[in-house]
């Protein structure tokens, strides 16, 4: 290695020798520096082979106390299903890469305005969030409103809580974080009556008030998509940025299981596209958590409703039918093909370590606040060391 001169002063220049089979990707995780600054300083090389010199940029050493600190969330459940394994496993092995997690245990109550529906028993939400102090990550009650319900939508529910029911549910609310010990407040909302945009913001920004007073934290999740539907026109992206301390922007699904083409869960031209949506109507990058999911689909060609798979469930499903795994050159997401015992043709799209560098490093670039991940559990092992490489210090 030699140090550089010039504008490069004080970065170390290493030039590596390219692995079989590693791609500009592998680098970038390899070296911890991002794909668009590897090709800078390799212009004209477009694919990089096995035994070929790579020029590598990297701060040193002693700027490593000036990198930005990151927020790591994740969505905390029980197993859903032989293909979905639950959570606690993760919690254990990676707590000190999460900065705090979402127990998915709560629902607004359709049938009662204004109260909160526990999933789980009390003595469930206590061990959950007792292991999670201990090592030292933090708890986020976490609000939705996906509970079923014949009698009333999830849209009319919530529109009833922001325009009739509001003090009660904030009391609840705060009553719920004050009994078990909550950090604070992860609101995930996904279904706005048209024309509760600014009733929802003014909803939000009142919460957040009360709770910063309390010394609690919030985060509300948005849908993203950068084409703006189905739900994204619902929310004031920069309206409720200014009040809450994280804006949770879910850049997942962009192919839908409601639909019969198959597809990436997140491509990174359309995740990119999301994030600069956002900032580019004004939401501060400091405030934006990227929305991760983790998970995969294996899609029935012309079929909706795709089964949903772990990483783990994904790579057993590979093994079996003997599939070759290829990269999406445009969005970057590996996938696979087989036939099944019916004769019917699959895709399996999913997200793998590899992927989900490509994605922090779009944290990283636009300087964004951290990441949230959809959820604990689903995730390829390996990338937790990419997000302890990408993302640290987190905090």
């Amino acid at each position: 290695m030699k140090w550089g001169q010039g504008n490069m002063e004080g970065s170390k220049i290493t030039y590596a020798v390219v692995k079989a089979g590693e791609t500009w990707g592998d680098l970038a995780t390899r070296y911890e520096v991002s794909i668009e600054e590897l090709k800078k300083w390799n212009r004209g090389v477009s694919d990089v082979e096995a035994g070929d010199l790579v020029k590598v940029v990297q701060e040193p050493p002693h700027f490593a106390h000036r990198r930005r600190a990151h927020y790591v969330l994740g969505f905390y459940t029980g197993p859903m299903g032989a293909t979905m394994p639950g959570s606690q496993g993760t919690l254990e092995r990676q707590a000190d890469k999460l900065s705090a997690i979402a127990p998915y245990y709560f629902d607004i109550d359709r049938n009662n305005p204004g109260r909160i529906k526990a999933r789980v028993s009390p003595q469930l939400i206590k061990e959950t969030i007792r292991d999670a102090h201990q090592r030292g990550v933090k708890v986020l009650a976490s609000i939705h409103n996906t509970d079923k319900n014949p009698n009333i939508s999830a849209t009319e529910a919530l529109h009833s809580i922001l325009r009739a029911h509001r003090m009660p549910f904030f009391n609840n609310l705060f009553a719920l974080l004050n009994e078990y010990g909550f950090d604070g407040i992860n609101l995930d909302f996904e279904h706005l009556r048209p024309g509760d945009k600014r009733l929802f913001t003014d909803f939000v920004r009142d919460l957040a008030q009360r709770a910063h007073a309390k010394n609690y934290t919030i985060t509300v999740n948005v849908l993203g998509d950068v084409a703006k539907t189905p739900y994204s026109l619902d929310f004031d992206y920069p309206g409720l940025a200014e009040s809450v301390d994280h804006l949770g922007i879910m850049t997942y699904d962009q192919y839908r299981p409601t639909q019969a083409e198959p597809g990436p869960v997140a491509g990174l031209p359309w995740v990119l596209g999301t994030i600069q949506a956002a900032l580019n109507e004004g939401v501060p990058p400091e405030k934006i958590l990227l929305g991760i999911g983790v998970y995969g689909y294996d899609w029935t060609v012309g079929q909706s409703n795709p089964r949903a798979l772990s990483h783990s469930a994904v790579e057993a499903l590979r093994r079996r039918e003997n599939a070759t795994v290829q990269f999406h050159p445009t969005h970057k997401v590996p996938f696979f093909t087989y036939t099944d015992s019916k004769g019917r043709q699959h895709e399996v799209w999913y997200e793998d370590a590899r992927s989900i560098a490509l994605k922090l490093d779009l944290v990283r670039r636009h300087k964004l606040a951290g990441i949230l991940l959809w959820r604990l559990g689903l995730e390829d092992p390996s990338a937790w060391g990419v997000i302890q490489a990408k993302l640290a210090p987190i905090i």
